[in-house]
């Protein structure tokens, strides 16, 4: 047993000291391709263009607090990193990877190191070495050039007072640790190729083509979560890492598993020359190499498997407000009625914790702190929600919000999906086609599938994908809009060609039916209840307004909260749109016995008390405003003068 224990340590001496030896031989080889030196310039040549650039601008701007307090060096990193990881660190990868390879290409180098006393092992892993460390003071490179100009710029410059001046070290550290991870799995695979491949221009080409093809496939509606190419621009668009304080995200882990998977099929290609030698001629080899995928496409599988969150016993509202004003109060409001759900105290402390009685309905509601900016937030029963709020001045760029809890997935801030080109709208808008009812029926159901599918692809950076509520209500929002073109088409189509005759495909009628009329979920938004409005008057044929034909069919409806939201809102926007307080009147005593919940019929009333004081030759109630400045006012300032109040 000592015997055997003593050989082992001898081996792994011999296998250090060889690999040691054979990374002392590449850094010879490599001096004269300036790896590390293009290294340095790739790292820092974005944060020197973005210094010499906000150095001109500091010599024009005077210090002015601008907007919420946030980190000067952390602001000034995130920005270099959306060309660093999107453009120029992979390039670096690409570039490196094929040069390290190719400089023992040439004259069969690759041969002649096998004659040398050392390993297959060392000669492969030694190289890719050099690549790494390449990678290394790129990033190391990046990081302390954002540092070293951001401190030169609070030298000699006058920063704005909202930018916090310390240098927030640990996030550094975390950037630089993802990027360091994630350029781990690129290289592994770039190396690989190169190695396999002698030519220098190929691997390039590859790599090249690697790095365009989610921009190409985004605009065909697929989007790659599992590819390695664009985990890097993760790391921009996340600079802050995992929502719940984790070091690495899902995609770190991932670039480690592909990372691996890569190492064992580059490393054996090369060990035995060819594909066939490496993975098929040996029986033992081939069982290995079919192990090990489905290992790893297991594992894969389950990093890239989208997590939900679980609800709570209760419906909790907490938070953290921040701002130069004092802000006491928090209002929930329905997002139609504006009917308050919530009215919550905030504490000396700044923090607020509210436990919601009522049985909420998932959806989306409105959220104001005091008298600050509307925020718009999905959250339904036994959801904890908690705000972290800070909003410093009056402009929309003053205010940060983020949501943490269990709805994370469903209010992502940047969840406005950017879908293609729609040719449907286009050729509707400009009449074309319109004698073609199979080009719109094909082309409308297939974009709709293609818009349902990219709903799909709503991911935090912890791979937490949304509720199946939410995706259902989501689902119906976006048959929505297709169902309205589909309208469009078939009224312009009656009016252009009333004697062609069409059948409706099987892919119209499912889209004709996967929508109801009578849909609670979607009480709150304003495009299903004008679209169920319109089809509801739609055999209405009576010479007379608009308005009565809506409040006729709405005063038929059964009784309920659907009849009551839409009787709300009809009588809300035709009181609204008239300047006669007697029709007013008239629409409040012929309808609002129609509803049925009690709150809803007295804010109607204050909303028609309110606009009948504001009507013509009315006295003008005294209100609080404020200028373009910031100064406050109100309406007995100006008592005795003419004034002009643009509403």
């Amino acid at each position: 047993m000592v015997f055997i224990t003593n050989k082992i340590k001898k081996d792994m001496r011999n296998t250090i000291t060889i690999f040691k030896k054979t990374i002392k031989t590449e850094l010879i080889k490599k001096k004269r391709s300036a790896i590390f030196t293009l290294s340095i310039i790739f790292g820092a040549l974005i944060p020197t263009i973005g210094f010499i650039v906000d150095s001109l601008e500091y010599l024009k701007e005077k210090d002015v607090e601008t907007s919420i307090p946030s980190n000067f060096y952390f602001d000034f990193l995130e920005n270099a990193l959306i060309p660093f990881t999107n453009f120029f660190f992979p390039v670096l990868i690409i570039f490196c990877a094929s040069k390290i390879a190719q400089i023992d290409h040439k004259n069969k180098g690759w041969h002649l190191m096998e004659t040398l006393p050392t390993t297959k092992f060392s000669v492969y892993f030694s190289k890719f070495i050099l690549l790494m460390v390449s990678n290394l003071i790129a990033i190391t490179t990046l990081l302390t050039t954002v540092i070293l100009f951001c401190f030169l710029q609070s030298l000699f410059f006058d920063i704005p007072s909202d930018k916090v001046l310390t240098i927030p070290f640990l996030l550094f550290l975390k950037v630089g640790a993802r990027l360091f991870v994630i350029s781990l799995c690129i290289s592994a695979f770039q190396y690989a190729f190169s190695v396999i491949v002698s030519n220098f221009i190929w691997p390039i080409i590859l790599g090249f083509m690697c790095m365009i093809l989610p921009l190409i496939l985004s605009e065909a509606n697929i989007i790659l979560t599992w590819y390695p190419y664009k985990m890097l621009s993760q790391i921009a668009t996340h600079p802050n890492g995992s929502d719940f304080g984790y070091f690495f995200t899902f995609s770190d882990i991932l670039s480690i598993v592909y990372s691996t998977l890569f190492f064992y099929i580059g490393f054996n290609w090369y060990r035995f020359k060819s594909f066939y030698t490496s993975f098929l001629k040996s029986k033992i080899r081939l069982i290995k190499i079919i192990l090990l995928l489905i290992v790893f496409s297991f594992i894969i599988a389950n990093i890239l498997e989208p997590k939900h969150q679980n609800t709570k016993e209760n419906t909790i509202i907490t938070g953290v407000v921040e701002s130069n004003t004092s802000i006491k109060k928090l209002y929930i409001f329905n997002i139609i009625t504006k009917d308050t759900i919530a009215n919550i105290t905030i504490n000396s402390d700044n923090t607020f914790k509210h436990k919601l009685e009522d049985n909420i309905v998932a959806d989306n509601y409105l959220f104001q702190f005091s008298n600050g900016p509307i925020l718009q937030i999905y959250f339904g029963a036994k959801d904890s929600i908690h705000l972290n709020y800070k909003h410093f001045g009056r402009n929309p760029s003053d205010l940060y919000f983020k949501i943490s809890g269990t709805r994370l997935a469903e209010n992502i801030q940047n969840n406005e999906i950017r879908f293609p080109f729609s040719f449907i709208n286009h050729n509707l808008n400009n009449n074309r086609k319109i004698d073609d009812a199979s080009y719109y029926m094909d082309k409308i159901h297939e974009e709709w599938q293609n818009s349902l599918s990219k709903l799909n692809t709503i991911r935090t950076v912890d791979n937490l994908a949304p509720r199946k509520d939410y995706m259902n209500r989501m689902h119906k929002i976006m048959s929505l809009k297709f169902l309205k073109n589909w309208n469009t088409f078939q009224e312009k189509r009656e009016v252009l060609f009333p004697d062609k005759k069409y059948k409706k495909t099987k892919g119209i009628i499912d889209l004709e039916e996967s929508l109801s009329f009578t849909d609670e979920s979607l009480l709150s938004n304003q495009s299903y209840l004008d679209y169920v409005l319109k089809k509801l008057i739609k055999n209405d044929a009576r010479e007379v307004s608009q308005s009565t034909k809506y409040f006729t069919a709405i005063d038929s409806l059964e009784p309920g909260i659907f009849k009551d939201i839409l009787m709300f809102t009809q009588l809300e926007k035709s009181m609204a749109n008239t300047t006669l307080n007697s029709v007013r009147d008239s629409l409040m005593k012929n309808y609002i016995s129609s509803i049925d919940k009690k709150s809803y019929k007295k804010l109607l009333k204050k909303t028609n008390s309110n606009l009948n004081r504001l009507s013509k030759g009315e006295i003008a109630p005294n209100f609080i405003a404020f200028d373009s400045n910031g100064n406050k006012f109100n309406l007995d300032d100006f008592k005795g003068k003419y004034l002009f109040i643009d509403v």
